[in-house]
């Protein structure tokens, strides 16, 4: 076993000999060309360096574009009545809010110009009553109502939106330049749910009045287009910042009081004007 153990540390130190001997020539013999032919080095430098600057340039050149990303929080209102009985902004008979939470995405594609992306969850539930009438009675599939009187309402939206924002004054230095007008267009999903007492009394939500009947986890959902208008202010170019806007929302609905006793049913549209804080963060 020494044996072999020596004649293997032998041979290790063999090819090791014969490769530095190899390195050290292949470096001698690199470092002789380079002093036979300091002419063309010396092109081969020069055209490298002009290489590497019309790269560097380039790249500096094309370095326009920022981006950023962010998070922010809505406070909504309805303008369509419907809309506005069944959710307010604020239920303070259970403290409940209408509640919209919107994150996004958005890139410089000139000076004074951002495009963006901007997912949204909308979402609320309280314990209004609100009271709708069906000209036509409406069928439960046991009987027919002409009233149906909710007592919990509950609301979920998914809209996504991709916005433009222009910067009149964005070659100002002071707070003006962060001044925005903009638009956009996308689409949502819209589910509505709620508990109805059905029976002929245009205000009791009696179940027992006039053979009344109860119905408990109604829903109705839908596809929407949303298109907006928005003005206010962005973030203050660092690497964090904060901003507000106002905005105006036309989200038409298909209205068909057919499907039952809901506001995205009995309204034509979910039209809402958005006061929104936002939070950013440059890329």
């Amino acid at each position: 076993m020494k044996i072999s153990f020596s004649v293997f540390m032998a041979v290790i130190i063999f090819t090791a000999g014969i490769y530095s001997q190899n390195s050290a020539g292949f470096k001698l013999k690199e470092n002789r060309f380079s002093l036979k032919n300091p002419v063309i080095l010396q092109n081969n430098f020069n055209a490298d360096e002009k290489t590497d600057f019309k790269k560097n340039f380039q790249l500096k050149k094309r370095k326009t574009v920022t981006s950023y990303f962010g998070a922010g929080y809505s406070f909504m209102i309805f303008t369509n009545s419907f809309l506005s009985s069944a959710f307010p902004i604020l239920d303070t008979r259970n403290g409940s809010f209408l509640t919209n939470i919107n994150l996004f995405f958005g890139f410089a594609i000139a000076k004074a110009v951002t495009l963006e992306i901007s997912p949204s969850i909308l979402f609320t539930n309280n314990n209004r009553q609100v009271n709708y009438h069906f000209p036509n009675r409406y069928n439960t599939g046991s009987n027919n109502y002409l009233y149906g009187h909710t007592f919990t309402n509950g609301l979920i939206a998914l809209p996504i939106v991709i916005n433009v924002r222009f910067f009149p004054m964005f070659k100002r230095t002071d707070f003006a330049r962060l001044f925005f007008i903009g638009g956009g267009a996308g689409f949502s999903w819209i589910r509505e749910e709620n508990d109805v007492n059905f029976n002929d009394n245009p205000y009791s939500n009696n179940s027992y009045y006039g053979n009344g009947e109860y119905i408990s986890g109604m829903t109705t959902s839908q596809w929407a287009p949303i298109f907006k208008a928005m003005a206010g202010f962005t973030g203050t170019g660092g690497q964090f910042g904060f901003g507000g806007e106002v905005s105006y929302n036309f989200v038409p609905l298909k209205q068909d009081i057919t499907k039952g006793p809901f506001a995205t049913r009995f309204a034509k549209d979910m039209n809402s004007v958005d006061i929104t804080l936002r939070f950013y963060f440059s890329l």
